[in-house]
């Protein structure tokens, strides 16, 4: 476990070193410091006397701490400069999370950087101590991919003060504008409409997930908004994550012969779900999911679904945050790639009936 005071020596110095604190800043007082960090007096001093030892402050009696340079006088070695990857994320979505993380240690590699990455499976905000551990690590950036972005907007906010740069993919908080990463949504939905219409499917619905994300929530506008520049008879049907277990009942009540699942682990749910209850899938529904990634060992399932470049996101999304180290600015960009319908007729086909 990393000490607390070398927590606090290193944001510190971080800062020190990027310039968000210049030459000559009064730093705030070690009581303002133990109180901001939760420590004890003696954490905070000790702290500060490690910041001394640095060169990166000077200390005056009566009067604080001042910092004394901008830049370390140790010159890291090539491999030892760190890109933190942090995501709280449950394992189900591996395959997803893997071709990323593989997508950043491209681009990061031919930058002498290593990736740190710390994955906690537990979905929930990020904790400031996960923050301040990559600090410790000497993480010059920060790639996000959070459960809830909106959760954690405190953290975007305290980074910004702290001038670290962050990249945030998949989904980002709303009314917080951040550097952004991720699929087109919007288009991805749209495809996925045009897939059912032009096999004939008029009676549709669209199985959520977690309908507060961004990304969920601009796939599905994406479905509605083509089916009303269609109009005529195209219906869509909304079905909550609380309504799943009720799937088949509502196919049979409202006559739905296509179903579009905002993740392809809410399609594979959904077909186990359907073939249970007697349906047959694409005879009776035709179903298509959204990433083009699914894996479950235990479950041999092939479907349709709008592909995702997780690879390309993670190359985007650190030559991104390599831009802002090098700038040594934050810049809130929104960057989207594009998206591919992928069409099998294991789950695709004209309806029965039109």
């Amino acid at each position: 476990m990393v000490p607390k005071y070398e927590i606090i020596h290193q944001t510190l110095l971080k800062q020190i070193e990027a310039g968000t604190l210049v030459p000559g800043t009064l730093l705030s007082s070690e009581n303002e410091l133990a109180e901001e960090y939760g420590v004890s007096l003696i954490t905070v001093r000790r702290a500060m006397t490690e910041l001394a030892k640095d060169g990166a402050i000077r200390r005056v009696r009566g009067k604080g701490s001042f910092v004394e340079r901008r830049t370390p006088e140790k010159s890291y070695d090539y491999g030892e400069r760190v890109i933190a990857f942090l995501l709280n994320h449950d394992n189900n979505a591996a395959v997803s999370i893997t071709r990323i993380i593989s997508g950043v240690q491209d681009v990061i590699a031919q930058r002498g950087y290593r990736l740190l990455v710390d994955w906690n499976v537990m979905n929930g905000p990020i904790e400031r101590a996960t923050i301040d551990r990559m600090l410790s690590n000497r993480a010059e950036g920060f790639i996000i991919y959070p459960f809830d972005p909106d959760a954690d907007k405190g953290t975007y906010a305290r980074m910004e003060a702290l001038g670290l740069p962050y990249v945030v993919l998949d989904r980002y908080p709303h009314d917080h504008f951040c550097a952004y990463v991720g699929s087109d949504n919007f288009v991805g939905g749209r495809l996925a409409l045009r897939a059912f219409a032009d096999r004939g499917h008029r009676r549709l619905a669209v199985l959520g997930n977690l309908i507060r994300l961004s990304s969920e929530q601009e796939r599905i506008a994406g479905f509605i908004h083509t089916a009303r520049e269609l109009g005529g008879d195209v219906r869509v049907r909304i079905i909550h994550p609380e309504e799943r277990e009720a799937l088949p009942h509502i196919i049979a009540s409202e006559g739905i012969t296509g179903l579009f699942c905002v993740n392809d682990r809410n399609a594979a749910r959904a077909i186990q779900l359907l073939s249970a209850s007697g349906y047959s899938v694409p005879e009776d529904v035709s179903v298509i999911g959204f990433d083009d990634c699914f894996f479950d060992a235990s479950v041999n399932l092939q479907f349709s679904s709008v592909r995702q470049d997780f690879i390309g996101i993670g190359h985007v999304g650190a030559q991104m945050l390599l831009g802002m180290i090098q700038s040594s600015k934050y810049i809130p960009t929104k960057q989207m790639l594009g998206v591919q319908m992928i069409e099998r007729a294991s789950s695709l086909a004209a309806p029965k009936k039109i």
